[in-house]
């Protein structure tokens, strides 16, 4: 899969909320699914831009 642009917040809680409601995952269960899925493990594997917008994404739903 390829990301031809940076992803910001905003992107990612949509990709999360989505991955909680279809699967009824809990947050730390999309966010291994994500890690998983679109990281191919590897969290840094896009850069440190989406590694960052990823992880507000992560704490501004945990809020």
């Amino acid at each position: 899969m390829k990301h031809v642009k940076v992803q910001n917040a905003d992107y990612f809680k949509t990709y999360l909320t989505l991955v909680m409601e279809h699967r009824e995952f809990s947050l730390q269960e999309a966010v291994d699914f994500m890690l998983e899925s679109y990281f191919c493990n590897n969290i840094e594997l896009y850069g440190k831009k989406p590694k960052q917008q990823f992880e507000l994404a992560i704490q501004q739903l945990s809020a």
